[in-house]
């Protein structure tokens, strides 16, 4: 948290560059027009504004954070030679083999959960289409078990690759493949399993139109398991969720909606709560289970910073061969987390840290294996997206 802090202070008090506003020049256009004064008074700043149908149609750009509504390329400012250079573009392409040359995006729809900013140095920002793709590490230090003996660390890895694609005019098809894995070190008192991993598939469909309304509906199944023992019930999730989302303005937006979380108790998740971007600058998304407020730093060093604190409740399930010589168990773990961090966008890499704290942590069984809670302790997160 403090490197976050840092570096999100060493930009804060530079000009962050020029910020556009409402209808800047379109991609294709030779030259940048710069907003009057009146013009950003009257001009509609969000992403939300985008009321013009032919919005609804998927546009191209190269290397770009954004695509709907932003000035032409403009060496050093949004194209960077450094990220499109042969050397650096080919390794992180090698890492995701399916990333396309070009990056599109769809600018009338919005994810209220996903990772869309809804502004930035080059105007609103638009859903990606196409193949993308995500990695973090998280760290949980060591923290005291209460209802069993010793401490227990955490270290998880989240990855996934993503396919977007209209397939209809009005609806979005999404294919997501996660493989998780999570770490553990501890407690004494549980014989727990050094490993476990999540592999799943997120299968989603988009709704969008003209109008002020859209929403989505998705299927999680997931196999959650240790490679100690067969599969078995406890080895499986099934997760499930609608969201509607209303924009009642250019700069509010209303999201309502419910999942259901399939583990060692049924959880009825709602996903509710508010999306409001006041300006260029703030994005304040309050919703449950995840919220996120975030402020655009400004325009550095070719790319987009943004500082934003985040929110969350999370809730996993894995099958746990537990003892010696083991049985398999269906075990729960839930916390809430809280944190800070620093993002920057450089095209179509997006990179970022976080520091937080989690506390409520509890730990249940569905079987014999007793139940514990873990103390409160310290995260740390880096990932990439691209």
């Amino acid at each position: 948290m403090l490197t976050t802090l840092m570096l999100a202070v060493s930009i804060w008090g530079t000009d962050p560059g020029q910020v556009f506003i409402g209808d800047a020049v379109p991609w294709a256009a030779s030259e940048i027009a710069v907003p009057t004064d009146a013009d950003q008074k009257s001009a509609r700043t969000s992403y939300f504004a985008q009321d013009d149908p032919a919005h609804s149609r998927p546009l191209t750009v190269r290397g770009q954070t954004v695509s709907d509504g932003m000035p032409p390329p403009v060496a050093g400012y949004c194209c960077d030679d450094f990220w499109e250079s042969e050397f650096v573009s080919g390794f992180i392409r090698s890492m995701n083999p399916f990333a396309p040359e070009d990056v599109t995006t769809l600018p009338c729809y919005y994810d209220p959960f996903g990772f869309q900013m809804g502004t930035g140095s080059c105007g609103p920002q638009g859903y990606r289409l196409g193949w993308l793709s995500y990695n973090d590490i998280t760290v949980l230090p060591a923290a005291s078990a209460q209802g069993t003996t010793g401490d227990m660390k955490i270290v998880e890895w989240n990855s996934y690759v993503k396919y977007s694609q209209v397939i209809n005019p009005g609806v979005i098809f999404s294919g997501t493949g996660w493989f998780n894995a999570r770490w553990w070190d501890g407690p004494g008192g549980v014989d727990l399993p050094a490993q476990v991993d999540q592999i799943s598939t997120d299968l989603e469909l988009g709704f969008f139109n003209d109008g002020p309304w859209s929403g989505q509906i998705a299927f999680h199944p997931q196999i959650v398991e240790t490679y100690e023992a067969r599969l078995d019930r406890n080895a499986f999730n099934f997760d499930g969720r609608v969201v509607v989302t209303y924009k009642a303005s250019p700069q509010l937006s209303l999201v309502g909606g419910v999942a259901i979380w399939d583990r060692v108790n049924t959880l009825i998740v709602p996903h509710t709560g508010v999306i409001w971007t006041p300006d260029d600058r703030w994005e304040f998304r309050i919703l449950f289970p995840r919220s996120r407020i975030s402020y655009f730093l400004g325009h550095r060093w070719n790319a987009d910073f943004w500082l934003y604190g985040q929110a969350e409740y999370t809730a996993e399930a894995w099958q746990a061969i537990v003892g010696d010589p083991g049985y398999s168990d269906r075990m729960q773990m839930t916390d809430e987390r809280v944190s800070l961090g620093l993002r920057w966008d450089s095209g179509r890499y997006t990179f970022f840290t976080e520091g937080g704290y989690v506390f409520d942590r509890q730990i249940k069984f569905a079987g014999s294996t007793p139940s514990f809670d873990l103390s409160n302790t310290s995260m740390i997160r880096v990932g990439i997206r691209y």
